[in-house]
């Protein structure tokens, strides 16, 4: 077994796997490690769940609320479990890194931008497969005398609509980034990759030039030291600043999650919404551009999990399923968090406080769905609050609710996208060294809330570091 290599990249989520290719496919010795096993297609969304979400999907950051947070341990990474939707990075942003990490160049990273894009075969979801969920919001859109309703590009390829992008595609259509980046041809040199593999330690080197060490333990226990040029942390944004704090670097500050939540709605007729893509269609909102419309739905077996709802209330709605709708959204936040690891990596402290114009968005968020679904002609809707009151029956009742009264405890929410712990700018400059022979590349560069899906930015920045690699600008 080799224990030498010119990189070794830990993590083979959307920034692992693309610079681990690029790196192989550019002639260089390149480990890819991950700690979780190849994902397969479950029967259940909640085996895959227990199988394919860290800590079996209870990962989760407390503060004013609790906010359970979605990411991968799989060959994939999160690309595995997301939705699969595409967003372009806000230009302001990506023009305001260039102000604030000298070396970061906008027009390079536009370029790798897409690069991602055509790589991952990106284009809108099919009309005949959006599914009804996102049919009856865009109804209620045109009956409201609203536009802005559009189909969603996703990174996919002969999609079928099966319903599952977030619990693993049954039919290996959703361009994962193992797909995209990971699986070898005969034409193509890629990565060796070790999956089951635990990173345990990183030394970075001691002199310029000199090699770096990785500590990992195998699926068969065994610890051992291997050594490369240089190795790459792409752990994400929730694991990568423990390995950073352990050596006394600046990291695991600047959490953004990208609250989010969705309103139910129940129709009169059968919906079945967890047929075709449950994430097909969005909209931004056009008076208040930090809040963003995304389709949403979960299978039957996920419901209850999801729901603001017990007892008897839940067993009504659970029963009449087939006819229930949903849509979300979720808010470019304004507030902040931070990681930390009193119980090692495996268990990471998350804490995150909800700003309060951030809660006022998402009650925003909730009433315009609610209003929308109503419109379309919805006899119910269940809004995303742990609160009795939670249930609205007509127009009127929206009008009369109190949304003012809205507290960050009792939103229903979750956060799908941690960025920002090792920010650019803040603990990394523009080519993403954190030490001689270390790097960061993974959703924690990624210096703030970007109100946009992110992994086409993150593929970007993968991208960008292993072109300047490769062309010998920072190898050490």
């Amino acid at each position: 077994m080799k224990s030498d290599f010119d990189y070794i990249v830990a993590g083979s989520g959307a920034a692992g796997a693309a610079v681990a290719s690029r790196l192989s496919r550019g002639g260089a010795r390149v480990l890819l490690l991950e700690q979780g096993a190849s994902a397969q297609p479950q029967a259940d969304a909640a085996a895959a769940v227990s199988s394919y979400y860290a800590n079996a999907g209870l990962t989760a950051a407390f503060g004013n609320g609790l906010f359970p947070i979605a990411v991968g341990r799989c060959l994939g990474g999160t690309t595995a479990i997301n939705s699969g939707t595409c967003l372009r990075p806000p230009q302001d942003a990506v023009l305001r890194w260039q102000g604030e990490a000298p070396g970061f160049d906008a027009a390079a990273f536009g370029l790798d931008v897409e690069d991602a894009w055509k790589t991952l075969k990106v284009s809108p979801v099919p009309r005949e497969l959006a599914g009804r969920s996102t049919e009856l919001f865009f109804q209620g859109l045109e009956r409201r005398g609203l536009g802005g309703g559009h189909l969603l590009d996703r990174a996919h390829d002969d999609c079928r609509g099966a319903g599952r992008c977030c619990f693993v595609c049954p039919n290996d259509a959703k361009m994962t980034s193992e797909r995209a980046f990971l699986r070898k041809t005969d034409h193509q040199a890629g990565p060796e990759v070790w999956a089951e593999t635990r990173l345990l330690d990183v030394q970075p080197s001691q002199r310029e030039g000199g090699p770096a060490f990785a500590r990992i333990r195998g699926s068969d226990g065994e610890a051992r030291t291997l050594s490369c040029r240089a190795l790459i942390l792409s752990c994400g944004a929730l694991a990568t600043p423990y390995f950073l704090r352990k050596l006394g670097l600046p990291a695991g500050d600047g959490l953004t999650i990208h609250p989010a939540a969705k309103v139910f709605a129940l129709f009169p007729e059968p919906v079945r919404g967890w047929k075709g893509v449950p994430q097909a269609g969005g909209r931004l909102d056009p008076e208040e551009p930090r809040l963003r419309f995304e389709g949403a739905f979960v299978p039957p077996e996920m419901a209850p999990l999801t729901m603001p709802l017990e007892g008897l209330r839940l067993r009504w709605w659970l029963d009449r399923y087939e006819n229930v709708a949903s849509f979300g959204f979720m808010v470019r936040d304004l507030g902040r968090g931070s990681v930390r690891y009193p119980a090692g990596d495996s268990l990471p402290l998350i804490r995150y406080r909800l700003h309060e114009d951030d809660v006022r968005l998402l009650a925003r968020g909730m009433r315009e769905v609610a209003r929308t679904y109503l419109a379309a002609g919805a006899s119910r809707v269940l809004l995303p609050l742990n609160r009795p009151d939670n249930e609205i029956e007509d127009q009127a009742g929206l009008d009369a609710f109190d949304w003012r009264s809205i507290r960050a405890a009792e939103l229903n929410t979750m956060g799908f996208h941690p960025l920002g712990t090792c920010g650019l700018g803040r603990s990394l400059g523009a080519d993403l060294r954190a030490a001689p022979g270390l790097y960061v590349c993974d959703g924690s560069v990624v210096p703030e809330s970007l109100g946009v899906n992110p992994q086409i930015t993150i593929y970007a920045f993968a991208l960008g570091l292993a072109r300047r690699l490769l062309a010998g600008a920072g190898a050490s």
